[in-house]
């Protein structure tokens, strides 16, 4: 043997060790690769089976929906003067009236509440039923109880006409969908209102203030806009503890909502920032609101654990200028404004 096999045997056996090590790793990285994917297949399948047992439940809720007991026919009809002529067994049950009760009294009043309308020269609904038959097949109505309790009822109508072709009866198909109409709102609650202050989000205060700018537009009325921010709000949360917080929002916005109209809208339109929406307001009335709120807002003494905090805002205001204004620029004027009222407070 010469001196070099020695050297050789030794590299052989550290590259051979070097190599099992490289394969025992590689093993080790694939088996915890297996290990993953088996543990994300069963996170899927148990997600999936979730899933199919919501959507069981669903689909019985829906069978459940549209069995028998909750799919019998309200059946009236009435008169071209709305007197009702008739009605069959489930609308007396459904209403709470008896026949003799309803037969020859007029349907408004009785099962349907007065239309509130600002027009009184406005058609009513049986009058448009009469008038264009087609448009009026398929409608939705908010009815009454003899116990008061509202209700929805999907109809269909279908005019009956004498041999002269002159409308003598309506007659009316209906469907309870309260329950339907009970989660449309219920839905439209929880996507338009912010769950911590319960006042309109974003978006929702968006499409108020797009409506209101479009009426203000057609008759010329006055409309005007305050946004509000709070002032430090990350400065104090360090200070004061981040649970403070919510309760500093919840208290201004009740403040904010003391010191306004029931026509006034109020948002949450960032998460220390509101704004305000006031119709037939003039720009020079927002800032007598923006002082009184201003003053209202820091009088707030909320206690903590290591003291009292104090919260200011800055106010930026804006109005409606001409028929081509939006709501989104109002907001860009206010926010400008506000900008400049916090540099020059500094």
């Amino acid at each position: 043997m010469t001196c070099t096999e020695p050297w050789i045997l030794a590299t052989a056996f550290a590259t051979a060790t070097c190599l099992f090590i490289f394969l025992y790793a590689q093993l080790r990285i694939r088996h915890a690769r297996i290990c993953q994917n088996l543990k994300s297949a069963s996170e899927s399948f148990a997600k999936q089976t979730k899933e199919l047992e919501e959507l069981k439940k669903s689909k019985n809720d829906l069978i459940d929906d549209f069995s028998p007991e909750t799919t019998r026919s309200i059946i009236v009809a009435f008169n071209q003067d709305g007197v009702i002529t008739y009605l069959n067994d489930y609308a007396e049950e459904f209403f709470g009236f008896t026949k003799e009760e309803l037969l020859g009294k007029h349907v408004i009043g009785t099962i349907a509440p007065e239309p509130k309308r600002k027009n009184p020269n406005q058609p009513t609904l049986i009058e448009k039923i009469l008038l264009n038959p087609q448009l009026y097949v398929d409608v939705e109505t908010r009815n009454i109880r003899k116990n008061g309790e509202q209700a929805w009822i999907s109809w269909t109508n279908r005019v009956v006409y004498d041999e002269n072709n002159k409308p003598v009866e309506i007659r009316s198909v209906g469907f309870d969908i309260t329950r339907r109409k009970q989660l449309e709102e219920k839905l439209k609650y929880l996507t338009s209102i912010d769950p911590l202050t319960g006042v309109l989000n974003r978006t929702a205060f968006l499409e108020a203030g797009d409506k209101e700018i479009k009426r203000a537009s057609r008759y010329n009325r006055q409309l005007s806009l305050l946004v509000l921010k709070l002032d430090h709000f990350r400065i104090l949360g360090q200070e004061f503890g981040y649970s403070f917080g919510d309760e500093a929002l919840q208290k201004t916005v009740q403040i904010c909502k003391n010191s306004i109209r029931d026509s006034d809208y109020l948002g949450r339109i960032g998460d220390v920032e509101f704004a305000i929406l006031l119709p037939e307001t003039p720009l020079e009335n927002v800032k007598f609101l923006e002082e009184r709120l201003r003053l209202k807002i820091q009088e707030q003494n909320l206690k903590t654990e290591i003291g009292n905090a104090f919260i200011t805002t800055a106010f930026g205001s804006a109005g409606r200028q001409d028929e081509k204004d939006s709501i989104d620029a109002m907001l860009v004027r206010a926010n400008q404004e506000l900008k400049e009222n916090a540099q020059k407070a500094k």
